[in-house]
């Protein structure tokens, strides 16, 4: 009876570990793989127009739109973008200019030890969502690399 305890304990662990190690491998699959050539709504480039327009022919279809309006729509879409293009030209160095100076404020807390430890992981969630190092950060990193 007790080796019967036993294995049924052991048993459902192993379900249980095969199921964790199950999930994290298809995580990792999915991210590295499938996720990383989806286009996403903010990335900019070739892969954002033919998305663009295919969530736009989705919309006017699923709100049956007709020729007319369809041309009305895409002449406000127009119109609204080259208005936030605008906005994004004037509020984007501002925007920057107080992330950078966050950045830098937070530095200057830290020590030397924590900062490379700041780099690190800004580094590795960085690579997560594809971005670029920008900022004085990028500019302290390449100025590390050097020495």
């Amino acid at each position: 009876m007790i080796a019967r305890t036993a294995l049924g304990k052991i048993l459902v662990f192993a379900i249980f570990f095969i199921g964790i190690a199950t999930g994290a491998v298809l995580d990792n699959v999915y991210r590295t793989r499938v996720g990383a050539a989806e286009p996403t709504v903010n990335r900019r480039g070739p892969n954002s127009q033919d998305r663009m327009r295919r969530d736009r022919d989705a919309m006017d279809k699923y709100l049956g739109l007709d020729a007319a309006q369809k041309e009305q729509v895409d002449k406000i879409l127009k119109e609204t973008g080259s208005e936030l293009r605008a906005l994004r030209e004037q509020v984007g160095p501002k925007f920057q200019a107080i992330e950078d100076s966050s950045r830098e404020r937070i530095r200057a807390v830290l020590t030397e030890e924590q900062r490379k430890k700041l780099d690190e992981y800004r580094e590795s969630h960085r690579g997560d969502r594809g971005r670029s190092p920008r900022g004085p950060d990028k500019d302290r990193k390449d100025k590390d690399n050097q020495q």
